[in-house]
């Protein structure tokens, strides 16, 4: 409590709305566009909220990168690279050359040499595994990096942005499943096993939702038709199964989404930041919060 007391005292006078942050954000804000990471940062109670969306995007306070993290950005740029030699060679990269490209990857990460070790073994196991049951899925006519930030996407007054790992497209039939690579623990199913795994997963629906609309609200993929999003685990179950979690929205779920998006950009653009120490930090209270920007009550 007193840890929790000492935080709030000396970042309470950077995060509340005053004419003078207001006036420093002004440019960022002019051409400021709503990705989902930060969507999901605002609605996340368990992690600070508005607050510390406020310091982490907007302020850029600095905060060293955890080594799970850089991790995550290793693998998925291994992937991304593997995508790319595929759909330019028609062939598929040998594995030992998807491996040092990991290497490489991770080496660029500046990790302590205990991490760099640890996380080294990690990934060249886990890639064996995934790549042993999941590279037949790699065609040559999927797109990987997916970049929206130059597709004009608008929803309503908000300006969104985005790029998704892998988009498999089909340019007769106007369809797409997207693809989002997750490095962290699998799981098996959408309702999770206990309160940090339920906002994890809850999350995650919603940034496949956000890519859903990304693509619907784009300048040149806007005619296509979403048959599903997916998510695909790189580290394998302890049965040793790669895990790929499917989901595929309604169009109320879709519409509700479309309404929070715009409310949180209405409340970024004019900083004005909800309280949200009456929410408990659960899959419950971010759901109230939810709604309460939805009805106004905020």
């Amino acid at each position: 409590e007193l840890v929790r007391a000492a935080e709030l005292a000396w970042y309470t006078p950077f995060v509340e709305p005053t004419s003078d942050l207001k006036k420093l954000l002004g440019p960022t804000l002019e051409k400021y566009k709503l990705s989902v990471t930060h969507l999901n940062a605002f609605i996340d109670l368990s992690r600070g909220g508005p607050q510390h969306f406020l310091l982490d995007h907007l302020l850029h306070f600095p905060s060293a990168k955890s080594p799970s993290a850089s991790y995550g950005t290793a693998i998925h740029n291994t992937l991304q690279q593997a995508h790319i030699h595929l759909v330019a060679t028609g062939e598929r990269k040998p594995i030992e050359d998807v491996l040092h490209d990991f290497e490489n990857n991770l080496a660029q990460m500046r990790l302590s040499p205990l991490d760099h070790a640890t996380y080294q073994q990690k990934g060249s196991e886990q890639l064996q595994i995934f790549l042993k049951q999941n590279y037949d899925y790699f065609t040559s006519s999927q797109k990987a990096e997916l970049d929206f930030g130059r597709q004009e996407v608008v929803l309503g007054e908000a300006h969104l942005t985005g790029k998704i790992d892998v988009a498999d497209i089909d340019p007769l039939e106007k369809t797409m499943i997207v693809t989002d690579y997750k490095t962290g623990k699998p799981s098996l199913g959408w309702k999770g096993s206990d309160e940090w795994e339920k906002i994890k997963l809850y999350k995650y629906r919603q940034q496949l939702m956000f890519y859903q609309l990304l693509i619907g609200h784009s300048r040149d993929y806007h005619t296509y038709s979403v048959l599903s999003g997916r998510l695909c685990f790189v580290e394998p179950t302890r049965a040793g199964d790669i895990s790929t979690l499917e989901l595929s929205f309604e169009k109320d779920e879709l519409e509700r989404f479309s309404i929070l998006i715009q409310k949180i950009w209405q409340k970024i653009m004019t900083l004005d930041l909800p309280d949200i120490s009456a929410y408990e930090p659960t899959l419950r209270g971010i759901m109230r919060f939810e709604d309460d920007l939805l009805n106004d009550a905020l």
